[in-house]
């Protein structure tokens, strides 16, 4: 009976016929967005494991710590120290200030930091400090000039902390330079007959032969969920906690600055896992989404987005970063154009280059002044070399590409809004229905 009424209704009132599908097709496009942008998170859910000849890469061949002594350094989780860390590091040339951020009550004394090279370490010098928002700002300023790779050691009132790879001191930064672009290695996973994390360390290998001066990931640093991966000493999948660890003590092994933002591996949640990768992620890496650092004239800004893209707090962000960062050459980094938000970014900003991975295949090719790069997977061994040559100009594989600096033009306020971003293809839809219709009528 109900449902006869609503037939009549909808037969005599076309425009609430018209409301009534566009609610419909507005659902159903969220849900198959969701679905087409990343199932991975469904794939297998509630199945029983198959081909359990496939497990995990023993700890005994890469989680010894006699063999390998810094993997519980390098796997450490964050704690107080937000800034500078392994996944996003400071490089500074000598004499220049080392800014650090941590986190703490207001009542903590006796700050003490150390870098640390192999069997030498030094104090920085603490300048200034501020507290807000529950974190202490520091400047620093090393106590002697010697170049390396540096760990950071905090000790405190409160207890201390360690955080590996976290400063590079140059004597000098000069052109050429160059930066290895990776992306994709889900660690750990079988795809057809190979195990990514084997590959991934050879590839590893392979990087640190052309010796970059550091290194963009642009993302899935994990597997995450998978059918086939089981921890060998359980017999039960690998939780997303090893899955980092491992994936960190790789990272470490590159013996170089490392920049890395989250893809939507790292936060798939699924039966498949012991664990909550996102809460995982968050004890491992910190709850930092976007960074940025400059390296001469370049300024490089990265951000880590899962499918729904970034909230409109972190959007907010990161064009403000692009805003103060719009005079000289910019390259922005993100793991994919979740939302539009990369798309809508690289049109309101003279961005040279564009690096991104997730959909697992190569791409190079230049749209009006920006050189887009999409990294195929690092467990293809694949990886891209850049060289950039001066303040507009660098070397691809050989390819030059040259850029002309273009300046920076305010949009206006109604432009830096992304609350349209989900809705501008439903009310295109909407509105081509109405034409429609009433060029029927």
């Amino acid at each position: 009976m109900k449902l006869n009424l609503i037939v009549q209704i909808m037969k005599k009132n076309k425009l609430f016929s018209l409301l009534i599908f566009s609610i419909l097709l507005s659902i159903i496009n969220t849900n198959y967005s969701s679905y087409a942008l990343d199932n991975s998170e469904h794939i297998g859910e509630n199945l029983p494991i198959i081909n359990t000849q496939y497990n995990a890469t023993s700890p005994t061949d890469y989680f010894n710590e006699t063999t390998y002594p810094r993997y519980a350094l390098a796997t450490r989780p964050i704690g107080m120290i937000k800034y500078p860390n392994k996944v996003n590091p400071s490089i500074v040339t000598y004499g220049k200030e080392i800014k650090l951020i941590v986190s703490g009550s207001s009542e903590i004394t006796n700050w003490n930091f150390t870098l640390i090279d192999d069997n030498i370490s030094f104090s920085l010098d603490i300048i200034s400090s501020n507290y807000v928002e529950n974190k202490w700002h520091f400047t620093t300023l090393p106590e002697i000039e010697r170049e390396g790779l540096y760990d950071l050691q905090l000790n405190c009132s409160t207890g201390d902390d360690y955080q590996t790879h976290a400063v590079q001191i140059l004597e000098e930064q000069q052109y050429p330079f160059t930066f290895a672009h990776i992306s994709d290695s889900h660690f750990p996973a079988y795809y057809e007959d190979f195990n990514t994390t084997s590959i991934n360390l050879e590839t590893i290998e392979d990087i640190k032969a052309v010796d970059p001066d550091f290194i963009i990931h642009t993302g899935d640093l994990i597997q995450g969920p998978t059918l086939y991966f089981l921890n060998p000493e359980t017999g039960k999948q690998m939780s997303s906690e090893m899955q980092y660890k491992l994936s960190l003590w790789a990272l470490d092994l590159f013996d170089k600055p490392v920049f890395f933002i989250y893809g939507n591996h790292e936060f798939i949640s699924s039966s498949l896992i012991p664990d909550d990768p996102k809460t995982q992620y968050y004890k491992y890496f910190g709850d930092v989404v976007y960074q940025n650092f400059t390296y001469l004239d370049w300024s490089f800004i990265g951000y880590g987005a899962e499918w729904p893209g970034l909230s409109q707090m972190d959007y907010d962000a990161v064009f403000e970063i692009l805003t103060q960062n719009s005079n000289g050459a910019t390259v922005l980094y993100y793991h994919y154009d979740f939302a539009g938000h990369a798309s809508n970014l690289l049109k309101k900003f003279p961005i040279e280059l564009a690096l991104s991975g997730h959909i697992h295949q190569e791409e190079l090719y230049m749209n009006k002044n920006t050189l887009y790069h999409v990294q195929a997977p690092l467990f293809e061994h694949e990886f891209t070399l850049f060289t950039i040559l001066n303040e507009t100009s660098l070397n691809v594989d050989a390819q030059l590409f040259n850029f002309e600096l273009l300046p920076y033009v305010p949009p206006t306020p109604i432009e830096t809004t992304t609350t349209a971003y989900a809705f501008g293809p439903l009310m295109i839809i909407i509105f081509s229905v109405m034409v429609y219709y009433y060029k029927r009528k």
